[in-house]
């Protein structure tokens, strides 16, 4: 596989407008960091759960007609983004954490077959 110069990566990210000249792009500046922080725990445990919905429902969505309710779709529909002071986070919280171990356990007991999503090649 042929390798690309960074004076070339450079070139190319200059011109899509994602690197201004003379600048260094770091991802321990400040902002960064900042957004990193600003996601709760919360909000990690729903977009991992959300996540998983998704999987499941592109490979095997047949999987979650018994689980997924009108009150699963209206939390895990879009990414959630609850600011700097969410309501009711402890219910929120555990209200997550049930649905996860209630997804892990459904697609468990019904044979989801570990396989068939994204694989690793090791070697």
């Amino acid at each position: 596989m042929p390798t690309v110069s960074s004076t070339s990566r450079r070139v190319r990210l200059k011109e899509a407008s994602l690197m201004r000249e003379c600048a260094t792009q770091r991802t321990d500046s400040t902002h960064v960091l900042a957004a990193v922080r600003d996601l709760t725990r919360l909000e990690l445990i729903t977009e991992a759960v959300r996540a998983v919905l998704e999987e499941v429902a592109g490979l095997a969505g047949h999987l979650l007609d018994e689980l997924v309710d009108e009150d699963w779709a209206r939390r895990y529909d879009r990414p959630v983004r609850l600011g700097t002071n969410p309501t009711k986070p402890k219910t929120r919280t555990l209200t997550t954490g049930n649905d996860a171990v209630r997804l892990l356990e459904h697609l468990y007991r019904h044979g989801a077959d570990c396989t068939c999503g994204p694989s690793l090649a090791l070697s």
